[in-house]
């Protein structure tokens, strides 16, 4: 009973982390192969996933569902957090879109 609520539970910021990303728009740099490109962009996603972490890491709530609320909202607050940062991240680097 307990994995036929937690996991389609465990689903739920995954879903929202898709939501949050903007989208195929692509990166392109001039005279930039596009191996090169996708390299860049896998650095950057690493690196923003290693910023963000702990986002959340140090709350303790009380009950199951302050837990459950409490891990869905941390995880949309990552998926926009990483997003931002890969945005800067290939910007620094020199990409557009």
């Amino acid at each position: 009973m307990f994995l036929r609520v937690l996991l389609p539970l465990s689903a739920v910021p995954l879903i929202l982390a898709g939501c949050v990303s903007d989208g195929d728009n692509a990166w392109v740099k001039d005279d930039t192969a596009r191996s090169d490109t996708q390299q860049a962009l896998a650095e950057c996603k690493y690196e923003a996933e290693a910023a963000t972490i702990g986002i959340g890491a140090n709350d303790h709530p009380k009950t199951w569902g302050e837990a459950v609320g409490d891990g869905i909202g941390d995880a949309v607050i990552q998926a926009m957090d990483e997003n931002e940062l890969i945005k800067s991240c290939m910007r620094a680097k020199g990409f557009r879109r």
